[in-house]
């Protein structure tokens, strides 16, 4: 279990770096957030009811191109992430079409397109998580969390504003690394919702925000022909840090 445990604290503390941004009702917001999100309640995640955001383009290494369009409802209770991704690596060519969906308590996965060297290799199965069973997790380890303790050790800044796509956000960054305090991931918020993230020479900005937006239903659902593959997330953890001691 201290494979896992470590596993599970990088996403709890992720997530706190998130919430540093915003506030809640007790002294310790990140068991607040956690909590709520466990709950049949689920809390708003933005503070618009909808809308589009379409990412620039973000090349890594020259080698790959990924494209990303965020889709949201229900004030971000429902989610769909579109993502793009061509690469060329060694003369293997590859595209990938993909959809990654949030719809209450559960994370949805699956492959639109997927083509190697032009030959179609797209898979019919979509992958589903019941992600309540790590919010259970995480609700543990967030109630021995003290965030201004976080935000001393990651060396939390808030950094003024930055206008993005049109808009003004909240500009922020954290040291990930407290022996490299220079190698800083930056990034934007705004009404929530993140709009630029900057880590080691790469990039993820918004190009363009669509306010309140018409999203159609079917953006949060998986299309016809497709077999939905249940994956239970704290096995899958438990497994891997069963695997990892043995080793």
């Amino acid at each position: 279990m201290k494979h896992v445990t470590k596993n599970t604290a990088g996403i709890v503390l992720l997530s706190a770096l998130a919430l540093f941004t915003g506030c809640s009702k007790s002294d310790n917001p990140l068991t607040d957030a956690v909590s709520s999100i466990s709950s049949e309640s689920l809390p708003k995640r933005y503070e618009i009811k909808s809308g589009i955001v379409h990412f620039e383009p973000m090349n890594v290494m020259g080698i790959s191109t990924t494209t990303e369009t965020l889709y949201f409802d229900d004030y971000g209770q429902k989610e769909a992430k579109e993502t793009i991704t061509e690469s060329n690596v060694m003369g293997m060519k590859t595209y990938e079409h993909r959809m990654d969906i949030t719809d209450g308590h559960f994370s949805i996965s699956y492959e639109l397109k997927k083509t190697v060297n032009g030959k179609d290799e797209t898979s019919k199965e979509a992958t589903k998580t019941d992600m309540r069973e790590i919010r259970e997790m995480a609700l543990i380890m967030s109630k021995a969390i003290d965030v201004n303790e976080l935000k001393k050790n990651f060396d939390y800044r808030e950094e003024g504003t930055e206008e993005i796509a049109g808009v003004t956000g909240k500009k922020y960054s954290v040291a990930l690394n407290q022996n490299k305090p220079d190698a800083r991931v930056y990034g934007v918020m705004y009404k929530n919702i993140v709009l630029k993230s900057e880590m080691g020479g790469i990039s993820m900005r918004a190009s363009k925000i669509e306010e309140n937006a018409a999203v159609p239903a079917s953006t949060f659902e998986v299309p016809a022909g497709y077999t939905i593959k249940e994956l239970h997330l704290a096995e899958e953890m438990n497994n891997a840090g069963r695997g990892e001691s043995e080793e």
